[in-house]
């Protein structure tokens, strides 16, 4: 880890990197300006793509390096941020408080900056039938993306996605109202440009505007990450390195399918168009005796509101079956600061104590059930030309399988900690559309304070 820092600070002097601009990036060194090309230079294949390389380095001394290259050095930064900040790291010998500050207070900001330089670039879109999609640059030009640079920035964008939560938490004790600009709206457009734009009957396109191609089945790898936005990115991606034979299952295809293979089966909605809650103290039957300290209160939660489904039919005229999964918000994001949701205001209303440390950093905020009755049902749906056996159903819901933990106080183990609700849903004719779901959850049970997990 140390060996990592040393090389971002290696790298320090090319970094843009200040107060009063909301974007950071590398630039080439200025010494590059020097430059000596040889004309004569050939690669073994009898091209001079080395010396029209080192042309372009010259050319662009100072100038910002390539969109992939920044974010290929910033995922590196959101993975060792929220390492350095392990009690392991800062018991070494290495974590002098220079090196801390360095990490845990600049890098975080680094990344975020970085992020929003490249998200700056990125157009929303939206096509004919109103789905939203996204394009953006090749870096300088105005000419759409190319795929094998896309997908490696989308493969960078997913590591600092999975990051995203504690280089916040890191910004949040800096006092720094930065924050890593990525949401779940952004990660769908992007899918849905991956579905709608670049695939075509498994094969990918060679911009990201449908242009040119087809012959980069290859560059699956950094899209196959938006299947947790929406699983058909994950199917598409496995039929097209498949395609044709010999399948074009490069290492980084395969990794990538077998790590995001879960979002397979399942859809996670992340969007709420309205939410709604009750919590209050259960109330306790004739003869029952009270609770003994208030971490026994039981409370009854009541959860409703809608969420986006935006299902479309299956074009092959039958029906297109999709389980989905989604969590009404109960304690807001784990992120220090949060304060939204029923059981933040039920702490705060009823005084219940929190343990000592930040919320979402040194512990979490989960609900322990005892019972439970949840309801899912169609909130809006559409069909946009002629209906053609236009079909949609809630085929039924259930409870999303329960997480467990230990209690932050007595390190007991603590389980069926509520994580939310699954759906299997069904649309029948190729342009109709679940839009939304309206939901109604009871649940009976404890407001639980619980160890974060450790992240290795």
């Amino acid at each position: 880890m140390t060996a990592a820092f040393e090389t971002y600070q290696a790298f320090r002097p090319e970094l843009h990197f200040v107060d009063a601009d909301p974007h950071a990036f590398y630039n080439l060194p200025l010494a590059y300006a020097s430059l000596t090309c040889a004309s004569g230079l050939h690669c073994a294949d009898g091209s001079t793509s080395n010396a029209h390389s080192c042309e372009g380095y010259r050319a662009g001394a100072g100038q910002p390096i390539a969109y992939n290259e920044n974010l290929a050095m910033v995922q590196a930064l959101a993975e060792l941020a929220p390492a350095a900040d392990s009690a392991a790291y800062r018991a070494s010998g290495d974590a002098t408080p220079q090196l801390l500050q360095l990490a845990t207070v600049e890098l975080p900001l680094v990344v975020a900056k970085v992020v929003a330089y490249r998200v700056a670039d990125f157009s929303a879109q939206t096509l004919s039938d109103g789905t939203p999609y996204t394009q953006w640059h090749y870096q300088g030009t105005d000419r759409p993306e190319d795929i094998p640079h896309a997908q490696f920035e989308l493969g960078c964008l997913a590591v600092i996605l999975d990051a995203q939560v504690r280089i916040d938490a890191l910004l949040t004790r800096a006092g720094r109202p930065k924050r890593v600009p990525l949401d779940p709206s952004l990660f769908v457009r992007l899918a849905n440009t991956f579905l709608r734009i670049v695939w075509r009957q498994n094969d990918l396109a060679r911009e990201i505007d449908g242009s040119g191609g087809p012959g980069f089945n290859v560059e699956c790898a950094g899209w196959i990450p938006l299947a947790q936005f929406d699983p058909w990115v994950w199917r598409r991606s496995r039929d097209t390195v498949f395609h044709p034979t010999p399948p074009t299952l490069r290492v980084d295809n395969h990794a990538a399918l077998l790590r995001y293979r879960r979002f397979n089966a399942m859809k996670f909605l992340t969007t709420f168009a309205g939410q709604n809650w009750l919590i209050v103290p259960a109330a306790l039957a004739v003869g029952q005796a009270p609770p003994q300290s208030i971490t026994q209160q039981k409370w009854l939660l009541v959860l409703s509101g809608v969420v986006i489904a935006d299902q479309r039919g299956d074009n092959s005229g039958g029906w297109n079956q999709q389980t989905v999964s989604f969590e009404p918000d109960m304690a807001g994001l784990d992120v220090p600061g949060a304060t939204s949701g029923p059981l933040n205001w039920a702490i705060a209303q009823y005084g219940i104590p929190r343990p000592t440390g930040v919320a979402g950093q040194d512990y979490l905020v989960r609900f322990a059930l005892d019972e439970w009755s949840p309801f899912v049902s169609l909130s809006a749906i559409f069909d946009q030309a002629q209906s053609i056996n236009a079909g949609y159903a809630v085929n039924v819901w259930r409870p999303n399988a329960c997480d467990s933990g230990a209690d932050i106080v007595t390190k007991q183990p603590v389980g069926n900690l509520f994580s939310g609700v699954n759906a299997d849903l069904a649309v029948s004719d190729s342009d109709a559309w679940i839009y939304r779901l309206g939901y109604n959850i009871t649940l009976l049970g404890r407001i639980v304070f619980i160890v974060p997990p450790v992240i290795e």
